[in-house]
């Protein structure tokens, strides 16, 4: 990073590029296009930061964030209660429901286990979902994760956690998902396939 930026600008621009998906380039434009902004637009973008940090939490269900106890998908009385969608992240949440083909509910795992990455909050739901296979009854489990290497940890985990529950019925995304794609990036038509000829 140059030597010409002052270390303030350099904490922030560090922040940016920790973001996921974001580069170092790409950190530096966010900067750049922000410090543009007029005052008006500058405040209204931090009350809306304070804000959401200080009131956002994750749904008690889902871990989908919410700004109440359960987010608006499993508040919603007209969804399924006995089917449940493992996925990896929030936005896979989000691709899904673009689909409309499923009126269940979901689990975040947050994330996938890496061996690279020390991640104790996927560890963590890992166990909350083996407890709650536990106690309440289901009638499908659907897995949808990635097709990526990088999603095989985690598919192995639940492959073992599948096999200490016998009675319950688990799916796995089908056709439709190509072989390393990402939840997120699949339009609907391809979720909508994938998920019809789950199995």
């Amino acid at each position: 990073m140059s030597s010409i930026l002052p270390p303030l600008f350099k904490r922030i621009i560090e922040f940016f590029d920790s973001f996921p998906e974001i580069g170092s380039r790409q950190a530096l434009r966010l900067f750049f296009w922000l410090i543009k902004q007029d005052e008006k637009t500058k405040k209204k973008f931090l009350e809306n930061i304070n804000v959401t940090l200080s009131e956002i939490q994750f749904c008690q269900n889902c871990f989908f964030p919410s700004i109440n106890e359960l987010c608006n998908i499993c508040a919603n009385s007209h969804r399924r209660d006995d089917i449940m969608m493992i996925v990896a992240r929030e936005t896979d949440v989000l691709t899904l429901e673009s689909a409309k083909v499923f009126q269940g509910k979901y689990f975040i795992l947050g994330g996938l286990i890496l061996p690279f990455e020390n991640k104790s909050i996927i560890r963590e739901r890992l166990k909350i979902l083996e407890s709650r296979l536990s106690t309440k009854q289901y009638k499908e489990i659907i897995i949808a994760l990635p097709y990526t290497r990088e999603a095989l940890p985690t598919i192995k985990h639940l492959n073992i956690l599948v096999k200490k529950f016998p009675k319950l019925k688990f799916t796995f995304l089908a056709r439709g998902i190509p072989l390393g794609g990402e939840i997120e990036f699949i339009d609907p038509e391809t979720i909508k396939l994938s998920f019809v000829e789950r199995k």
